[in-house]
C-alpha cells in the first residue's frame, strides 16, 4: 500500500497527500502538496526528478500525536458518513 494519495477530482484543487510514521518521534507526519492545474497526476510522479519545479504551487507538513490521528480518523469517517 502505497502512503501517497493523488487528490485530482477538482482540477483547481488538485494536489498530493503523503503519510509517514516516525519522522518525529512518535508522531505521523502529513504532507500535503497543491499542484498547478496543468499537471496531469495520472502520469506523473512528484518525485519524479522532470517533475517540473512550477508544478508544485504549495507544500505544508504538520505531525500529528496518536491521539490526533484518531480524531481526524474520526472526523473522516464522520464526513464519510454524510456523504
Amino acid at each position: 500500500m502505497s502512503n501517497r494519495i493523488k487528490c485530482d477530482t477538482i482540477g483547481h484543487r488538485k494536489g498530493l497527500i503523503e503519510i509517514t510514521p516516525g519522522i518525529h518521534g512518535k508522531c505521523i507526519n502529513i504532507e500535503t502538496w497543491s499542484i498547478h492545474p496543468d499537471i496531469d497526476l495520472s502520469k506523473r510522479d512528484i518525485r519524479d526528478a522532470n517533475f517540473p519545479d512550477e508544478g508544485v504551487t504549495g507544500n505544508t507538513e504538520i505531525e500529528l500525536t496518536a491521539e490526533q490521528a484518531r480524531s481526524l480518523i474520526k472526523m473522516l469517517q464522520s464526513a464519510l458518513a454524510e456523504t
